[in-house]
């Protein structure tokens, strides 16, 4: 398809023509940094049509046009017309998309895609963690833009938390539509993977709802969101754990099979140990749960799944370990957390336990405590502890 380019019309003007003796928009742009974007946008000026499935494809363009905006104050959208118009690259177009694999009434561009999918899979994100996962290489303001137009187009919903210190952090939630076409596309993605079996067992015939927040009231689950979050986003992008799923959904999997109380992680993750594809378990711990609770809804349905044979039937795995990831926002002392942890978990050795921050920094590292390793420092230097393990120890890594 191919449509008429409506800037030619505006070529010949001074303000926009490179030749005139006026300022091009691009002039004020420093080379070094965007050089690219003068060539791609020179491009676009060449013809008198563009072909606009071309420019779908090539994802550089919509973005090189974003980051003109931003960085150029004589392009601006509010007072001059898009040097491209903004309604099949600066929206997330959905019409006709054929792309093998992934269902269709999705955004078109491979970023708004793994921006949807990323917001999708972590229920709660804030503009922090897809500026830190989604975004690192681009100005916050093309974030901004791109949330925006997701926005517009029905896909995700944004959030304001209002914090007495440390400003207006904003957040995206996915809405119903977004949420319909990322549940499908990863249904589709995982067809012939390894945790093909767990992500059916997750989705299970429900249809899954977004959350909705009250406007400026934050939920008291949010800091534990936020935080589990960024721990399973963080392990899912350590090449040494070879993460090839990862996920933090509410309740994951159903309240009961055959009379037994499952347990619901706080995220679910498939990695690589010893080179086979291995189920993981995160339960990440504020202390706010007595340890006698822990045993009960954690330790002891995590055994439960392993003494009646269930995890290959449910899962498709034969085994699984659970990361018990300890902060203690409060007293500030995760070692204590750990020993009373450690002692309620005696009965289930696949648990393994860390320091949050250690598990931020070194995801991968031999620095995680079994029920069984002692700790006899308070030092949060892993090299002061004795006998730590790698995270996959008990599936034969």
């Amino acid at each position: 398809m191919r449509i008429e380019n409506p800037v030619v019309s505006h070529y010949n003007t001074p303000a926009m023509n490179p030749s005139s003796g006026s300022a091009f928009p691009l002039d004020n742009v420093p080379p070094e940094r965007h050089l690219d974007l003068r060539d791609l946008v020179n491009a676009a000026f060449a013809g008198s049509s563009i072909d606009r499935e071309d420019i779908n494809e090539e994802e550089r363009l919509p973005e090189a046009i974003d980051e003109l905006l931003d960085s150029n104050p004589t392009v601006e959208g509010q007072t001059r017309p898009f040097l491209i118009p903004p309604v099949d690259i600066n929206e997330p177009t959905t019409a006709a998309l054929e792309l093998p694999g992934i269902p269709a009434g999705g955004p078109v561009l491979q970023r708004d895609r793994d921006t949807l999918l990323e917001i999708a899979r972590y229920r709660l994100v804030p503009f922090a963690h897809l500026k830190e996962f989604i975004f690192s290489n681009r100005h916050g303001s093309v974030l901004t833009r791109r949330m925006q137009a997701l926005e517009r187009a029905g896909f995700i919903v944004t959030w304001e938390e209002k914090l007495a210190r440390g400003g207006h952090p904003r957040y995206a939630l996915p809405a119903q539509k977004g949420m319909n076409w990322a549940m499908g596309t990863l249904r589709a993605a995982a067809v012939g993977e390894p945790h093909e079996q767990l992500v059916t067992f997750m989705l299970g015939t429900r249809t899954r709802k977004p959350l909705i927040l009250a406007p400026n009231t934050a939920p008291p689950f949010l800091p534990h969101q936020v935080e589990t979050n960024r721990i399973a986003a963080t392990f899912a992008r350590t090449p040494a754990l070879g993460i090839t799923w990862a996920s933090s959904w509410h309740r994951p999997f159903p309240n009961n099979v055959r009379g037994l109380a499952m347990p619901q992680p706080d995220a679910v993750l498939v990695g690589a140990a010893d080179g086979r594809p291995q189920l993981i378990f995160i339960e990440h711990d504020r202390t706010q749960e007595s340890p006698g609770s822990f045993a009960e809804r954690k330790a002891q349905r995590y055994q439960l799944l392993l003494d009646l044979g269930l995890v290959r039937e449910l899962f498709g795995f034969d085994t699984f370990t659970v990361l018990v990831t300890v902060v203690d926002p409060v007293t500030q002392r995760p070692f204590e957390r750990i020993r009373a942890l450690q002692e309620v978990s005696a009965a289930a050795p696949m648990m393994r336990f860390i320091p949050a921050g250690w598990a931020h920094a070194m995801p991968a590292a031999a620095h995680w405590f079994t029920p069984d390793t002692p700790i006899r420092t308070s030092s949060m230097k892993p090299q002061d502890h004795a006998g730590l393990v790698s995270p996959f120890s008990n599936l034969g890594q």
